[in-house]
């Protein structure tokens, strides 16, 4: 007996979805891979060693600055230094900008699934700018 068009169709178009996360979870894994391979050794402090300041009072008192940039921070950084931003959402954070490019505001967290509660608190600490240096954007 064979099957209604339309069930054809929706099987191909179900099974090229299938596909394409299978690629995009593949390309995730490749990408944390080779982010974890280029900064074996070194951890958010030693990132942020050359900032102004101690790096005790950076990692105690971000809030201020708004310097966290998040458009190139590996996400064990961001699940480190961002408040509510674990594991999960820092990988949809390199995830996102990896293929779109740079998040550019609120409304880019709130896309990901990241909650409003969260993304209010980390707005203060973040800067969506390129920066000049890995880690801390530039001075307005």
């Amino acid at each position: 007996m064979a099957m209604p068009q339309p069930a054809i169709e929706g099987g191909d178009a179900h099974a090229a979805a299938l596909r394409g996360l299978r690629l995009l979870t593949i390309a995730a894994a490749l990408a944390t891979l080779v982010f974890s391979i280029l900064l074996a050794g070194t951890g958010p402090a030693d990132r942020l060693a050359w900032a102004p300041g101690s790096i005790a009072e950076s990692m105690s008192s971000p809030q201020a600055s708004g310097d966290i940039a998040i458009n190139t921070l590996p996400a064990e950084d961001l699940a480190a230094l961002l408040p509510g931003i674990g594991p999960v959402y820092a990988a949809r954070i390199v995830h996102a900008r990896t293929l779109f490019g740079p998040l550019r505001s609120a409304a880019d967290l709130r896309a990901l699934g990241i909650p409003d509660n969260t993304v209010e608190r980390v707005l203060p600490l973040i800067s969506f700018r390129a920066p000049d240096r890995p880690g801390i954007a530039s001075p307005a």
